[in-house]
């Protein structure tokens, strides 16, 4: 019994898609099946293994889930990492504090427009020139903006 070599470049095609589709229905997401299918296609081609198809259908799906287990280790202890080094309690911020609703409720009493401003200038540590860049607003408005949402939230808690 002979394949050629185009029906079994399609069976192990067809083989990689299960493989994606399987990986997207035990949690892994749409690009990372594709890229762990992908990694195992070129995994058993540079290997260069002869393998009967039957064996090579459990090889792949072998070999995908223990890559995919191996992402899934890996991005979870990289999350432990930031977790540990980047949010801390040292770095909660003092807005973040009880006492604070008057200041949350000033903010949410602005137009969305301002709010918005508001939160990429002041929480999200964004410049003037990357707010102006992601909004489409000019260079010369956000700053203004923030100087007028300042001003009226002044006045609201005098």
């Amino acid at each position: 019994m002979s394949i050629k070599l185009d029906e079994y470049e399609k069976e192990v095609i067809g083989i990689a898609e299960e493989i994606s589709y399987y990986l997207q229905k035990s949690g892994a997401t749409f690009a990372d099946s594709q890229d762990i299918a992908q990694d195992v296609l070129v995994k058993i081609l540079e290997a260069e293994l002869v393998l009967p198809f039957d064996k090579l259908r459990a090889w792949l799906y072998r070999s995908a889930v223990r890559a995919y287990i191996d992402k899934y280790r890996r991005d979870k202890h990289y999350h432990e990492i930031l977790q540990r080094e980047f949010f801390t309690s040292e770095q909660v911020l003092v807005y973040d504090q009880d006492g604070y609703e008057e200041l949350y409720q000033a903010v949410a009493d602005l137009p969305a427009k301002y709010q918005h401003v508001i939160d990429l200038y002041y929480f999200q540590d964004m410049s003037v020139k990357e707010i102006a860049r992601w909004s489409k607003l000019g260079e010369n408005q956000p700053l203004p903006r923030t100087q007028t949402v300042e001003e009226s939230t002044r006045r609201e808690r005098i």
